[in-house]
């Protein structure tokens, strides 16, 4: 059995990022593992940076401050500008452009980051993964590889046992760091159930994602490539927000066991007629029932089963009057519907069936006030696809250095609600790293 001092459970920024770390600080016989060969999400899906402390981070959950996230942030952004596919899309100094669409935003009743923007495209995804891996020097890629479990050896030593091309494997470690990203987010909450980590359940984000023709947003995306809105809507007193623009992109679909939802990304060597954003409205729970999990699967498979197995579309034009977009008018020149083509071909239907009245409400008051800082947003042909849902609901109660009531277990990443993004999750990941060092040494 081999044994490491360390070993991270994930490959994604969280995990790489704190291999970096740690093998600056000294620390040998790491490990990193990860079901798959090259990890899901961020990394591989579009790779977008945002360097901004207000953006993918919580200073409270992390107990750092600002000059501490602007440190950290600072170190990736260096790691990053290495990678030659890598490069910077929002310049946010001396910008008045920026200043300016601000105070429109402020009239209209939202805030509005404009944060410094690096970006690499989907088509650039592997090349970035594999960048990461060439800078580490010290550390053991065991990919293609399942944790089934975790017991505790010894007071000091964790039994990890694996299964490889269906062979079982066990690996012993001092220190596990778990950073499973979004994808393996509910299959460590079991395992950690079973290990008695203490964690409870996050809020998470419902909404839309939005497709429109890009001329309406190149006024604002060639200032800011991924424009930042944030909403109260003056009727819940909810939170709303835009998130993940492509200018140029495409929506993608992302499956699940029973259920898919939408996405959106970016190629960086080949451009469509369209933007895409996210619009998403963030739901916490309470008691008797504050499973935002369960909650959030019961509403995409709903849609699952509206769209026949696929997400559902409908036209801005169809929605204001009430009507279910159909297949037969869903390019109808005498509406204009044909001014913007659908990149992903979901069902034509009614989202409203499937989102409960409060968010629709939400959206529709918060689309309404972008169309007035961005007009031309809802053009009758624009697209409006759900389910989008962001799962960061799994949280896990830490110390300053991110290690659980389990002594020895760390937690880093979107997976376990100590970020959302890339460099977030990298951030999370220096910092466990910096306190699995401390208690090495």
């Amino acid at each position: 059995m081999n044994t490491y001092n360390v070993l991270i459970i994930g490959s994604g920024p969280a995990g790489l990022f704190a291999a970096l770390e740690l093998e600056r600080a000294g620390v040998d016989k790491i490990a990193v593992i990860d079901r798959l060969p090259y990890p899901a999400g961020g990394l591989l899906n579009d790779g977008k940076l945002n360097f901004d402390y207000r953006i993918g981070i919580d200073l409270d959950e992390l107990q750092i401050d600002r000059d501490e996230a602007q440190c950290l942030m600072e170190e990736i952004r260096q790691v990053f500008t290495g990678f030659s596919k890598c490069r910077q899309v929002t310049f946010i100094d001396r910008n008045e452009k920026i200043r300016a669409l601000g105070e429109i935003a402020g009239e209209n009743g939202a805030q509005f980051i404009a944060p410094e923007q690096w970006h690499w495209g989907t088509d650039n995804g592997r090349a970035a993964v594999d960048f990461l891996r060439k800078r580490l020097n010290k550390t053991e890629l065991l990919l293609d590889t399942t944790v089934n479990s975790i017991v505790r050896h010894h007071e000091d030593t964790f039994h990890v046992i694996c299964s490889h091309h269906r062979k079982k494997i066990r690996y012993g470690a001092k220190f596990i760091l778990a950073a499973p990203g979004r994808s393996g987010a509910y299959w460590f909450r079991d395992l950690a159930t079973k290990l008695n980590i203490h964690h409870n359940f996050g809020p998470i984000d419902v909404g839309i994602r939005v497709e429109l023709n890009r001329k309406f947003y190149d006024d604002i995306t060639d200032i800011v490539y991924d424009p930042k809105f944030i909403f109260l809507t003056s009727r819940h007193k909810d939170k709303v927000r835009t998130f993940c623009t492509n200018p140029g992109g495409r929506v993608r679909p992302e499956d699940y066991y029973d259920f898919k939802l939408v996405n959106g990304d970016a190629l960086s060597g080949r451009k469509t007629g369209n933007t895409n954003f996210a619009l998403i409205n963030t739901i916490s729970l309470t008691a008797p029932f504050s499973d935002t999990t369960a909650f959030g699967q019961m509403i995409a498979r709903q849609f699952f089963l509206l769209g026949g197995g696929k997400p559902i579309v409908q036209r801005v034009g169809d929605f204001r009057e009430g009507r279910r977009s159909a297949s037969a008018t869903f390019n109808s020149r005498n509406r204009h519907f044909e001014l913007c083509r659908p990149t992903y071909q979901a069902t034509p239907g009614d989202i409203t069936l499937g989102l409960p009245a409060r968010i629709i409400d939400n959206l529709w008051e918060s689309l309404k006030k972008i169309d007035k800082i961005v007009p031309g947003i809802l053009h009758p042909s624009t697209l409006l696809y759900a389910p989008e849902i962001k799962f960061f609901d799994t949280h896990f109660m830490t110390d300053k250095d991110l290690e659980t009531n389990v002594g020895g277990i760390f937690v880093a990443g979107d997976g376990a609600g100590k970020s959302r993004g890339i460099v977030g999750a990298g951030i999370s990941g220096i910092i466990a790293a910096r306190g699995i060092a401390r208690k090495y040494f």
